[in-house]
């Protein structure tokens, strides 16, 4: 093999290195979110793996706590902030491979490497997992191999690859309004979203063996929706406008909001005669991860991750889109420096303002997809 002749595997080998080093260089970092973590590492260090029957000690579920209980495990030579931020560094991995089969869809070449490479090392993707030790990339992955597998017509396990997102984090079903415009295109089988709950399920059986309580688990999101009272957290939307006002009526008006918007855009794109392309399959994918956190109200600032993840992926198989995932790095690295880094909170609104006009050009876009032969 003539590597002299094969750039972009070269370029990805560069990138792919770079980023393990910046990687590296940020393992020691430290912010309240980890330290939250660090006492439910500790819980189950103390307890073992019957503390997994514990249903107080922390408000995630049981596929991501057996992972922290594996973690304790390496704690005589491991320090516990390292091994906490290098599981949701682990399934980094996972979506580099998941954006490389993404790629080989559309280049036969070497360019998928690179595209893989740069995948992780974007700022968003290294600073939410290696940096701030948060796991949104455990959802994100799988959300990820979620559309693959829509782009390679398979829908059941399209829905089991879902299922395991959303068994480490409610925000997957971010994506869930373009999972219903596949089934109303006749993408996605109706009985295919039985899966979903079924992997869930069987993901929480250990747990339950082990003691664990079913009402704990069947309810485990339902807690974390009131988990706190601001219309707003930091968050790239319109919503950071209102942050400090009171929660209600303007709750209650924007959930409104939502579900007619959702309605009606569910509305137009079942009217829609052509089959499914790619291209629409993508746009229609990143436009569900960017219009549920930018219309609901209660949002963080982590929760345009699918967005981040999924602009990338638009910018693979429509070059001239790359600004979507420029904007998006730019709007979610502005709010990921607040809370962790402790910059100003004022630069929420730039990154809504961002987010809006975002918003508006992918609607745009992926509406004028439908009318494409």
């Amino acid at each position: 093999m003539n590597i002299r002749k094969r750039p972009y595997l070269i370029a990805g080998v560069l990138l792919f290195s770079l980023a393990l080093f910046l990687r590296y260089q940020t393992l020691e970092f430290r912010n309240g979110d980890l330290l939250l973590i660090r006492t439910w590492y500790d819980f189950l260090l103390q307890n073992g793996y019957k503390g997994l029957a514990n249903s107080e000690f922390s408000n995630y579920p049981p596929a991501y706590l057996y992972l922290l209980y594996f973690a304790t495990l390496t704690a005589k030579w491991l320090d516990p902030f390292i091994a906490l931020k290098l599981i949701p560094t682990a399934f980094d991995f996972i979506s580099v491979f998941a954006v490389y089969k993404i790629a080989r869809t559309k280049y036969e070449d070497d360019k998928p490497y690179s595209f893989a490479a740069l995948f992780f090392l974007l700022p968003t993707v290294m600073l939410n997992s290696s940096s701030w030790g948060q796991i949104d990339s455990l959802y994100g992955s799988f959300l990820l191999v979620c559309l693959y597998l829509l782009l390679k017509e398979r829908p059941f396990w399209a829905m089991v690859a879902f299922g395991v997102g959303f068994s480490f984090k409610a925000q997957s079903i971010f994506i869930l309004p373009f999972l219903g415009i596949m089934f109303l295109r006749k993408r996605i089988r109706w009985y295919d979203f039985f899966v979903v709950p079924i992997v869930y399920l069987i993901l929480a059986l250990p747990a339950v063996w082990i003691g664990r309580d079913w009402e704990s688990i069947l309810f485990l999101y339902v807690g974390q929706a009131g988990q706190f009272e601001e219309l707003a957290r930091y968050v790239p939307n319109l919503y950071i406008l209102l942050m400090g006002a009171p929660l209600h009526p303007a709750f209650e008006i924007g959930m409104s909001i939502f579900f007619i918007a959702m309605l009606a855009w569910a509305w137009v794109n079942w009217k829609a005669k052509p089959p499914v392309t790619q291209r629409q399959l993508i746009l229609t994918a990143l436009a569900s991860a960017a219009l549920v956190p930018f219309l609901l109200p209660k949002m963080l600032d982590r929760y345009f991750y699918p967005a981040d993840l999924f602009s990338f992926v638009t910018a693979i198989f429509i070059p001239e889109l790359w600004f979507f995932a420029f904007l998006f790095q730019i709007s979610s690295g502005m709010v990921y420096m607040i809370f962790p880094f402790g910059a100003p909170p004022l630069l929420a609104l730039p990154a809504a303002l961002i987010n809006t006009v975002l918003v508006v050009f992918i609607l745009r876009h992926q509406l004028k997809s439908l009318k494409e032969p």
